[in-house]
């Protein structure tokens, strides 16, 4: 008894003796991966699909860990994403693109092996976030041979959504206390969308949001809709004064990308 008491006691002792903190900080740039259909271009009597991720972008990331020893630990990343433009449609009078910011969280697995090199895996949950929509019509009818130009912004929020992130990299000792670091990053991860409001909506120049109606410009997405209970457009009792609800969708958020930063050790 007294040996299995004095074993577990050095092995404590020894894994606390080479624990230790760390927290770094790093900026990268991800291109989109897994790419899904965006939307389309047209020109002339051709039409084709637009492919895209709002995973695409730059990002900051502050990173907080914890090693159990030399080589396995537990890290914390609070990462913020500076979504890249991405084309909605385009066609000759008509344009629409979409730009994602968001914050996420990505709690991650660290091993590391002895010559610099470490690997991680784990999630990533987005947690703040939005995506804004915005299209210009340089022709919209509004009479028999009357053209206007309508623009309009909307903003997206998602709904709670997971996906993986990991990533290899290497670690270069400036000091004892103080590391360099560079990594490539694979992020899988679809947002699912939860809301969406127009926050803009103007047709020759006269703004029209204060005389729509809530159901015309708010919405709300479910996984589910009926038709002949909840507030959609085709439903015969649709309410304008109540948020229209439509079906969810799934927007495309991966990316492979490169991060650069550095690391200090407590």
């Amino acid at each position: 008894m007294k040996k299995n008491l004095l074993l577990i006691i050095a092995l404590f002792v020894a894994t606390t003796m080479s624990a230790q903190f760390y927290a770094g900080l790093g900026l990268g740039y991800g291109m989109g991966a897994s790419k899904r259909v965006n939307g389309t271009e047209s020109a002339g009597t051709v039409e084709t699909n637009i492919y895209g991720s709002y995973g695409q972008g730059f990002n900051t990331t502050l990173k907080l860990g914890y090693m159990f020893n030399d080589n396995m630990g537990l890290e914390l990343g609070v990462s913020y994403l500076f979504g890249a433009a991405q084309t909605k449609d385009d066609s000759e009078h008509y344009f629409e693109s979409a730009k994602s910011n968001g914050l996420r969280l990505m709690p991650q697995l660290v091993y590391k092996l002895d010559n610099g090199f470490y690997g991680r895996f784990g999630v990533i949950i987005p947690v703040m976030g939005s995506t804004v929509i915005t299209s210009k019509d340089d022709k919209m009818m509004v009479g028999p041979g009357t053209f206007v130009v309508a623009e309009s912004e909307m903003t997206t929020h998602g709904s709670f959504s997971i996906g993986f992130a990991g990533a290899i990299g290497y670690n270069f000792a400036l000091n004892d206390n103080m590391n360099l670091f560079g990594e490539l990053e694979y992020i899988g991860l679809s947002i699912k969308s939860g809301s969406a409001e127009y926050t803009k909506y103007e047709v020759g120049g006269v703004d029209q949001l204060p005389t729509m109606k809530t159901g015309q410009k708010e919405f709300t997405f479910l996984d589910e809709v009926d038709h002949s209970s909840d507030n959609t457009f085709s439903n015969p009792k649709w309410d304008p004064n109540q948020a229209s609800v439509m079906l969810r969708q799934k927007a495309p958020f991966s990316s492979f990308g490169l991060n650069i930063g550095i690391v200090m050790v407590f």
